[in-house]
């Protein structure tokens, strides 16, 4: 079965979003308590429990983000809602990348309407 860890994971192994197989006894989601766990939309995968809502495509499929389950509030003021063009981001972007002369939106409004930082 593999696995997804996350960036930065205990045994830095594997970025955000990388398949690897697991480490038998060391295998993470055995040797930590199930509520730091979440299962992404493929149920094989895995991100650590506060990885979820926090508007980074951890799962690369977005289901942290976006899955009813996940049930996630709206964009923090941080962010802007819209549809990013970026894989990193789901349905938000930080607003520290308004204004900055690229398209992370596919509507352009983090050029044209978001009021920036």
């Amino acid at each position: 079965m593999n696995k997804i860890f996350a960036q930065g994971d205990v045994n830095l192994k594997a970025a955000a979003g990388t398949r690897v197989l697991p480490g038998g006894e060391e295998d993470v989601p055995q040797s930590l308590p199930s509520f730091l766990l979440a299962h992404c939309g493929d149920r094989a995968s895995w991100i650590y429990s506060d990885q979820k809502c926090d508007g980074i495509n951890n799962c690369g499929d977005c289901s942290d983000e976006l899955s009813p389950v996940t049930a996630c509030p709206p964009c923090d003021p941080g962010w802007w809602h819209c549809s990013p063009t970026v894989f990193q981001y789901c349905s938000c972007i930080p607003r520290t990348l308004c204004q900055d002369h690229v398209q992370h939106c596919s509507d352009w409004s983090d050029e044209y309407s978001c009021p920036g930082p």
